[in-house]
């Protein structure tokens, strides 16, 4: 209406007023048509555009008040004047329309950077998830931001919690790896949107988003998706550096202790080692005060042993073991392994079955034997006292299979894996059978230092099998 009143102004000033002639008012009609075109729109101006057409055919083409032309020159001014109005129309709405776009992009972007300032300095202790929702609502003006966390399934709100985000889209698309697309749904106000979009980062889902309120570009939906991303990987990081120290620092606390430990129990038994055998040999005994003595050295011996091995393999490294390798003979191995625990396998039974003319293997024998040990007491904890312990020895090709075998209750399905892992102590033993959960990874460490490898399978006559490889010593093999 606006733009009607305003031709119809400019008519009655230019027919009643100033009576200019057809060529003038038709370029205050284009003026007045761009004018409206810039300040309005593309409809308005083409509305401007026909009523000024009429106008000009009626008030200043002959004949004078009256809608018919006379004159075919008339006909095609009063045809370039109408192409002439549209297009400016359009040519003056499109500039507008792309400033518009350009205004509220820079909007966009300014409030992607304050976004990415406050994300920066968000609080990582804490639950990240409404901490996101919260400083999304604020830079972007949203009624309501919901955001839903991959790893626990927890939706949290900023704002109130609005009916109109489906919950249980922004779960799904949260929590399943083939959501990618961004969902967008008008709701009133007409300028208004509902939008959901995945957080994803590399491909792995950490969330998705949900947000009520002004309509933004997909590509500013996608880039606070990102910064949400980014900002979870961060904080995600930042906690598994924090534990990558923590573990650190209790490694070197571990070893002073260690040190400690070992120097405190050493050193008595040292002495009650000395003063054992200085009452053994300088004094006359009875014969049953010379069994109690003996047991008393033998014992005070296995202790010291088992301090020395204990704090041996809590100061080997994953990934830091050094050998020596050299020829080392399959019978001395085991015999030598089982000497060392001849005090704790005094009253076992031991089988040991090794495979006739089996070859010598290329193995570091103080290692090996540390890893057999650690077998061998495996197998002493984890079975009944009268049980039967096995080992044997095979060759296959190139490499000797090593194995010991007990009569005990075997390794759960889900564990076999599990137990090699440093520290890890099964679920089912972990209150009954004494043990720091380390033996069998330091085996594995060393068997795998040896270019071998360690498993375990259940017998099918019960109990479980403990099985490495050794190389096959060649003289071209020596390092």
């Amino acid at each position: 209406m606006a733009s009607i009143a305003l031709v119809a102004a400019l008519t009655w000033f230019a027919f009643q007023i100033l009576h200019v002639n057809a060529l003038i008012v038709g370029f205050a009609y284009v003026l007045v048509v761009l004018v409206i075109a810039a300040r309005w729109g593309l409809t308005e101006s083409l509305v401007t555009s026909v009523v000024a057409m009429f106008c000009l055919n009626y008030f200043f083409l002959p004949p004078i008040l009256s809608l018919t032309i006379a004159d075919l020159q008339n006909w095609v001014a009063l045809f370039v004047f109408l192409v002439t109005s549209v297009t400016a129309s359009k040519l003056s709405a499109t500039a507008r329309n792309r400033a518009a776009e350009a205004q509220a992009r820079r909007i966009e972007v300014d409030h992607l950077y304050h976004l990415s300032l406050s994300l920066m300095l968000i609080d990582t202790t804490n639950d990240l998830s409404p901490q996101l929702a919260a400083a999304i609502k604020k830079q972007f003006g949203f009624d309501t931001v919901a955001f839903c966390n991959a790893t626990t399934g927890e939706i949290h709100f900023a704002g109130v919690n609005d009916s109109r985000i489906e919950l249980e889209m922004l779960r799904a698309v949260g929590t399943t790896e083939s959501s990618w697309f961004i969902s967008r749904k008008k709701v009133t106000p007409l300028d208004a949107e509902v939008m959901v979009a995945p957080v994803s980062l590399g491909g792995r889902i950490l969330g998705s988003l949900g947000a009520i309120g002004p309509a933004q570009s997909e590509s500013a939906i996608q880039a606070i998706a990102n910064l949400a991303a980014i900002t979870l990987e961060r904080a995600y990081q930042q906690v598994a550096l924090g534990r990558l120290e923590v573990a650190r620092q209790n490694e070197q606390l571990r070893s002073i202790l260690l040190d400690a430990v070992a120097h405190d129990f050493l050193t008595p038994l040292t002495s009650i080692k000395s003063a054992v055998t200085a009452v053994r040999s300088e004094y006359e005994h009875e014969a049953e005060e010379e069994d109690f003595l003996a047991v008393v050295e033998e014992e005070a011996d296995r202790l010291s042993e088992m301090i020395n091995e204990i704090t041996d393999l809590a100061r080997i490294e994953p990934g830091s073991l050094r050998i020596q390798l050299r020829e080392s003979r399959v019978h001395d191995l085991i015999r030598s392994s089982v000497d060392r625990m001849r005090t704790i396998l005094k009253h076992r039974p031991l089988q040991v079955k090794i495979q006739d003319n089996i070859p010598s293997v290329n193995a570091d024998p103080e290692m090996v034997g540390v890893a057999l040990r650690q077998l061998l007491g495996n197998a002493i904890k984890f079975s009944p006292p009268e049980s039967t312990i096995t080992i044997t020895g095979l060759q296959d090709d190139h490499t000797v299979t090593l194995t010991v075998r007990d009569r005990g209750p075997g390794i759960p399905r889900d564990e076999m894996e599990s137990i090699f892992e440093r520290y890890y102590r099964g679920k089912q033993t972990r209150k009954t059978v004494a043990g720091t959960g380390m033996g069998l990874s330091i085996a594995r460490e060393i068997i795998h230092a040896h270019h071998g490898e360690l498993w375990v399978e259940n017998a099918p006559e019960g109990g479980a099998e403990f099985s490495f490889t050794l190389s096959v010593f060649r003289q071209e093999s020596r390092s």
